[in-house]
Order: C-alpha cells, then sequence, then structure tokens
C-alpha cells in the first residue's frame, strides 16, 4: 500500500507534532506525578481541533481518515501518553455517534465537543469480563419513570470525574445476550453514579481510571445510542485497538528518539567515544527501530483496509496491529533503558514514564494472547466469537 502523505495529511500530521512538542510534552511528566487529569493538555488538543478530529466536517469538525487518525494519535502520543489515549477514548465515541445517533443527537452531543471542548469518556470494563472488557454482562439498563435506569459496576474507567458524558455499555433488560448490547450517553452530572477507590498505578496515570459503580442511576431515551444489539454491528468500537496500538507506537518512538539523542551526546570514561560509536549501541538502536518500522507498517496498513472491511475483518486488522505495537513497544522502552543505563532510571529522564506508561497501557484489551487468538482463528477458518474489544 502506498503510505506517503498528501499535503492536508502532511499538515494534519505535522500540527499534532507541534502540539505533541509544546503542549502536551512540557506537562507530561507533572500529571503523571499527581495521578491528574491533564486539563491543560485537553484544553490545548481543543483549541487545536484536535478534540474534533472525530466529528464529520459538517458538524463543524476536524473528522479525518482512518489513516490519518491513527498517524495523528501516534504523534501526539510522542508528546504524552495518556493524552493521547484519553483523545483516542474520546475519539471512538464520536465515531460511535456518527454511526448510531439520530439528527438531532449528533447536533447537541457535536456542538458540546466543537463549541464547549467537552470530553466524552467509554466505560466498558467490568469486573468479571473477559481481559476486561468484553459484552457487558453485570451493567444493566431498563425501562423506567419515562426514561431508563442503569445499574451495574465499570472497571478503568477513563477521566472519571473529568468528562462531561459517559458512554456506559450496558445489556437492556428484556433482550438476551448480544441482542440487548446497549450504548447510553450519561451526562456527568446524573444521579447515581459513584466514583469509588483510587487511581494509583504503574503507569498512564493521567487517565484517572477507577471504578464506578451505577445505582438506579436515571437517563432520558435522548441518551441512547441506536436500538439494542446494533452497536456491535458497526463495527465501530473494534477501531479502539488501532488507537492502541498508534499510542504503543508514538511513545515507544519518543523513548527510542531520546535514546538516540542521549547516545550522541554522552561518552563514559575511559572510553574517548561517544555511546554511538559503540558496536552493542549502533545494534540496539537498529534492532529497535526495525521492529517499530514493521509494527507501524502493519499499523498503516490496518488503517487504510479499515473503512471496507467488514466487522469481522476488523478484528482480525486491530489485533494484528495491536499485538505487534505491543511486543515492539515494550521491547523497545526497556531496551531503552537499557542502552541509556542506570542514569534513565531518574525521574529527571522520562525514559521510565515511557517505559511505565507502554508496560501498563498494553495490558489493555485485547491483550497479546487474546490478539494471537482472533487472528490464529481467522487464519486456520474457525469462526470467533463477537466481542467487543474497547474500554
Amino acid at each position: 500500500m502506498d503510505f506517503s502523505l498528501t499535503r492536508e495529511q502532511q499538515e494534519t500530521v505535522g500540527r499534532a507534532r507541534r502540539v505533541a512538542l509544546e503542549c502536551l510534552e512540557p506537562r507530561a511528566a507533572g500529571y503523571d506525578e499527581s495521578a491528574s487529569h491533564p486539563w491543560e493538555s485537553w484544553n490545548g488538543l481543543w483549541q487545536s481541533g484536535f478534540l474534533a478530529v472525530g466529528v464529520p466536517t459538517e458538524y463543524g469538525g476536524t473528522w479525518v481518515d482512518m489513516p490519518t487518525y491513527v498517524m495523528v494519535i501516534e504523534t501526539l502520543a510522542q508528546g504524552c501518553t495518556s493524552s493521547a489515549m484519553t483523545l483516542h477514548m474520546h475519539s471512538v465515541v464520536q465515531m460511535y455517534v456518527d454511526a448510531l445517533a439520530n439528527e438531532n443527537q449528533k447536533r447537541r452531543y457535536y456542538a458540546e465537543v466543537v463549541e464547549g471542548g467537552k470530553l466524552f469518556g467509554s466505560w466498558g470494563s467490568e469486573p468479571d469480563s473477559r481481559g476486561g472488557s468484553g459484552i457487558p454482562r453485570g451493567t444493566s439498563i431498563a425501562p423506567a419513570d419515562g426514561g431508563y435506569v442503569i445499574d451495574g459496576q465499570k472497571h478503568f474507567c477513563t477521566m472519571a470525574g473529568a468528562a462531561h458524558r459517559y458512554m456506559v455499555h450496558c445489556t437492556m433488560q428484556g433482550y438476551d445476550g448480544l441482542a440487548g448490547y446497549q450504548l447510553a450517553l450519561v451526562p456527568s452530572d446524573a444521579e447515581g453514579i459513584q466514583i469509588s477507590g483510587e487511581w494509583d498505578t504503574l503507569g498512564m496515570r493521567a487517565t484517572v481510571s477507577p471504578s464506578v459503580s451505577f445505582e438506579e442511576c436515571l437517563v432520558d431515551g435522548d441518551c441512547l445510542l441506536g436500538e439494542p444489539g446494533v452497536a456491535l454491528e458497526t463495527g465501530v468500537g473494534l477501531s479502539f485497538g488501532l488507537g492502541y496500538a498508534a499510542v504503543y507506537i508514538g511513545a515507544a518512538q519518543r523513548a527510542l528518539d531520546l535514546t538516540v539523542e542521549y547516545c550522541q551526546t554522552h561518552r563514559f570514561a575511559p572510553d574517548p567515544k561517544l555511546l554511538s560509536h559503540s558496536l552493542v549501541v549502533q545494534r540496539a538502536v537498529a534492532e529497535m527501530t526495525t521492529a517499530l518500522q514493521g509494527a507501524r507498517l502493519v499499523l498503516y496498513e490496518s488503517a487504510g483496509r479499515w473503512h471496507d472491511a467488514d466487522a469481522a475483518r476488523r478484528m482480525v486488522l486491530t489485533s494484528c496491529a495491536k499485538y505487534l505495537a505491543t511486543q515492539a513497544a515494550l521491547m523497545v522502552t526497556s531496551r531503552c533503558l537499557q542502552t541509556a543505563g542506570g542514569r534513565s532510571a531518574h525521574k529527571s529522564m522520562p525514559l521510565e514514564r515511557l517505559f511505565r506508561d507502554v508496560r501498563t497501557a498494553t495490558l489493555m484489551p485485547p491483550n497479546a494472547d487474546r490478539a494471537l487468538e482472533v487472528v490464529g482463528r481467522a487464519e486456520l477458518g474457525v469462526s470467533d466469537e463477537p466481542s467487543q474489544p474497547g474500554r
């Protein structure tokens, strides 16, 4: 496939690079240390048009195709992994709105993003779900009092307490299994929402993703996206994995860039030569570079085939991309620490943060084992069970 960029794509990715380096990266360490919402970074993403990157242009958004989208997420992740990840989740919700919402809903929700800079979260993970995600079995939604009542518990609720609306993955009462799969955009001020537990994790600390419970949480009918069971048919949720892969590659690329710069400017006695002259360092950099190049090519190819692929094919595309990005990013960020040496463990250097973020983020669904299972079943012609790999 031809991965050369058009002039418009070059301008969009170039703008993302400026935002990453000038807006996101200078604040990343502070948000990581405090495990707090990256409000200033989000505002920068809004002001630069990236908060509306999943909103169609006819509603005032800055929508881009999937290949451009993954390049933008990859580039922004080089500045702040958590900011890029939260933007990605928010953007997938906008894609769901495009696929499922009626005209009045689109005008309402898109205006909140474009004009108000509001963020939307996506909460799908449950305590007993495979890999932390999947079809929601514990969170129910049922008609009540002219609206709907939601009950259940969600884990890893990214942007809890910060997003304007939360897209909650539920099962509609009276339906069996997949037929009842229902998405509901719950306003953050709805009664019956309780945030529990703290978010004190190894990495991805600025995503702030504690547990949340719903107890008789009443929402109006306008909050529902589509009819029960329809959301799975769109295949939109499968794009979560592509964005995750882009985040991993972006973070690992930044770690590699910083390591290369370090080796080009540092030497250790008694060797008079710079680290970059070491054959060991050269081999390490070559292995890291080729690993990232391979994972990136698969990601770009998957994104290029996305538009014309059905849901089953999208599942394979996202699993391939996420698996290779996971393996490459884990290897690269670990190898960067080894190459730069003990100094890289200090908080004064961003390598340790990038390592922690990648190690944490790559646990997101579908995990490596599940991704391999999907690809293997497809290659062997064994039908796969329907699933929803997003948060």
